[in-house]
């Protein structure tokens, strides 16, 4: 299943999601995206044919705008598109909602061959469920660790959310050069792992090198080090969404920066 979706300036001066229903019944979604766009979606469609190459046809960021166009004030015409999102998972028994959220595990083993296990399908909410039920299979084959993420943070995260308006001012106080968006980004993406990154600066110019107006050299050298970012586009899309912002020469430079820090 191929679902898409666009990214088009902020339409609207809140944190609320919208979801409204278009003329054909499908429910559509508006959502805050990156401080300053709207992620609008989304398009669901069979597909066949190489993951690797999905793309979004006209055809539904066309149906997208005009969905979007009924319910705001604000129009958003094609030109306003400044990303589109796509991607391709696959279904198993959409009918079943177990199924279509979790996936399906096929776990094949013999003696003397190397146990093999195929996870098909499942949803991003569920993954670190499917994390579990995969080292569960495999704990027996391999001395590994059983179950134990259910309870424990992701990196940084060993704060409560109630404590997050708390982080960023703590953050500011320590690194005064960071403005409250840089702060609040840093702390939403790093948590108490920001103190890695930033260490004892003090200023942005102990930072390294500035790409567009947000990342810096250190935080670079930390996603390559820590979170196995080889690419720019590993760092502008997956591990953040900066790419919205860069301007194309910032994103030669961070090439160039990469290729030289690995």
């Amino acid at each position: 299943m191929q679902m898409s979706q666009i990214v088009v300036r902020r339409l609207f001066d809140n944190d609320n999601v919208y979801v409204f229903q278009n003329t054909d019944r499908r429910l559509i979604f508006a959502s805050p995206y990156e401080r300053d766009f709207t992620l609008i979606g989304t398009i669901g469609h069979a597909f066949k044919g190489d993951p690797a190459i999905v793309a979004m046809g006209s055809g539904d960021v066309a149906y997208l705008c005009d969905a979007a166009n009924r319910y705001f004030r604000e129009r958003i015409e094609l030109v306003d598109v400044v990303r589109t999102v796509s991607g391709v998972n696959m279904a198993m028994n959409p009918a079943n909602k177990q199924t279509a959220r979790d996936g399906a595990m096929k776990f094949d083993y013999g003696r003397r061959k190397a146990p093999l296990l195929t996870i098909f399908g499942g949803d991003v909410t569920t993954s670190r469920l499917r994390a579990e039920k995969a080292v569960s299979k495999l704990t027996p084959f391999y001395p590994m660790s059983g179950r134990w993420i259910a309870k424990a943070p992701l990196p940084g995260g060993d704060f409560a959310f109630s404590r997050f308006e708390n982080e960023v001012d703590e953050a500011r106080a320590r690194w005064r050069f960071l403005s409250e968006e840089q702060a609040r980004r840093l702390v939403s993406a790093y948590g108490l792992n920001v103190q890695v990154i930033l260490g004892e600066a003090k200023g942005r110019g102990d930072l390294g090198p500035a790409f567009g107006p947000e990342l810096t050299g250190a935080e670079v050298r930390h996603l390559m080090a820590h979170e196995w970012a080889r690419f720019p586009d590993d760092i502008l899309w997956r591990r953040s969404k900066l790419g919205l912002t860069m301007p194309p020469a910032d994103r030669e430079a961070l090439a160039a920066f990469m290729a030289t820090a690995a």
